[in-house]
C-alpha cells in the first residue's frame, strides 16, 4: 500500500482533476506537492455531535481541491500557507491529538487532494499507537481510486454533496461534472462501509454520514440530491441538512463593470459578485428540502451542534 501511494504521488491522478503531475517536482491545481500544508490542527467543536463529543473532535486542515466561492475557510482552503509537514510528521501530530488533546477522532478536512499522503500518515501513525477512528471529511470531489486506495483505513466517511447541476458546480464549485463524481464517489464509500453505527455513549464508530448545505435559490437542485440519495445509495443513509450557509469568501465582493459612455467617458457600473447567493438560506427553504428528503424515503437525520469553533 506504501509503494502504491507514493506511485500516485509521482504522476498524481487520484483527485477528479487529474493533473498527472510528478508532485516530488512541481504542483497542480491544488497547489500542494509531496508534503501536506497544513494550516489548523487543533480539537474541534463545530461538527455534529455525534463526531464532537465532549472532548472535540481531532480536526486536520489542509486545503481543497475545490475552489468554491461562498467557502467558509477559503483563506484556509484556497491557499497553501501552512506547515510543510511529511506524512510521518503529521502521524505525529494525529498521536498528540489522541494523547493530549483526547478528541473522539483524526477529522481530516478536505483532503481529497492528499489522498497518497494521508494513506502513508494513517499507516505511521498505526505502528505510533493510533486507536482513533479516522473521519474522512470530504467535498465529494474524489475518484474512486481514491476511494478504493482508503479502504481499510478509514473509519469514517463525511462526504458533502454540494450541487447537483453542471452549470452550477462549474460556476460556484470551479469543478467540472462534479454531481457526477459526487455520486459515484458517495455510493464507493457507502458500499465500503454502509451505514452509521454508533459506540454505547452516542459516538460515531464506523459508516457514512452524508452532508448537505442548502443553499439560497438551490432548493430544486436539493431535492434532486436527496432523491439521488434515497434512490442511488440508500434510505438508511444517515444525512445532516445543514442550514447555516451565509456569504463568505468572494460572494458579495465588489467589481466594477461597464455600463456605456458618457462626454467621452466610461461610466462604471458598481456590481456584485454572485449577487444571487448573497444572502442567508431561508428557514422555509430548509423546511422544504427537508420534507423532499423524507418524501424521497430518507429518515435519518442529525441536528446541527449548538456551538462552533476550535478549543485551542
Amino acid at each position: 500500500m506504501r509503494s502504491e501511494a507514493y506511485a500516485h504521488l509521482s504522476n498524481c491522478n487520484l483527485c477528479p482533476r487529474l493533473c498527472s503531475v510528478n508532485r516530488f517536482e512541481r504542483r497542480g491545481h491544488c497547489l500542494i506537492g509531496a508534503d501536506v500544508v497544513v494550516n489548523t490542527i487543533a480539537p474541534h467543536f463545530g461538527e455534529e455531535p455525534c463526531l464532537q463529543g465532549h472532548d472535540g473532535s481531532g480536526s486536520v486542515f489542509s486545503g481543497c481541491n475545490l475552489r468554491c466561492v461562498f467557502c467558509q475557510n477559503h483563506d484556509i482552503a484556497h491557499q497553501s500557507n501552512g506547515m510543510h509537514l511529511q506524512p510521518e510528521k503529521l502521524a505525529e501530530w494525529y498521536l498528540n491529538l489522541q494523547e493530549t488533546g483526547h478528541v473522539h477522532n483524526i477529522n481530516l478536512v478536505t483532503p481529497e487532494h492528499i489522498v497518497p499522503q494521508v494513506v502513508l500518515s494513517i499507516l505511521h501513525a498505526k505502528t505510533l499507537g493510533l486507536t482513533l477512528p479516522i473521519v474522512y471529511n470530504t467535498s465529494s470531489f474524489d475518484s474512486l481510486a481514491s476511494i478504493e486506495l482508503l479502504d481499510g483505513l478509514v473509519d469514517i466517511y463525511l462526504p458533502d454533496f454540494k450541487v447537483w447541476d453542471a452549470a452550477t458546480s462549474k460556476r460556484l464549485l470551479k469543478a467540472d461534472n462534479y454531481a457526477e463524481v459526487a455520486k459515484e464517489s458517495i455510493k464507493a464509500m457507502y458500499k465500503q462501509f454502509g451505514d452509521l453505527c454508533f459506540t454505547a455513549d452516542g459516538l460515531a464508530k464506523k459508516g457514512v454520514l452524508l452532508r448537505h448545505l442548502v443553499m439560497p435559490g438551490l432548493e430544486e437542485e436539493s431535492k434532486q440530491i436527496m432523491q439521488c440519495l434515497a434512490g442511488d445509495v440508500s434510505t438508511d443513509l444517515y444525512v445532516h441538512v445543514m442550514e447555516q450557509y451565509h456569504p463568505r469568501a468572494y460572494v458579495g465582493n465588489q467589481r466594477r463593470g461597464p455600463l456605456g459612455w458618457s462626454n467621452s467617458e466610461p461610466k462604471v457600473q458598481e456590481q456584485l459578485r454572485y449577487d444571487d447567493i448573497n444572502r442567508a438560506v431561508g428557514l422555509d427553504e430548509v423546511h422544504s428540502v427537508t420534507q423532499a428528503a423524507r418524501e424521497a424515503g430518507l429518515w435519518r437525520f442529525v441536528e446541527a451542534a449548538e456551538h462552533g469553533g476550535h478549543n485551542v
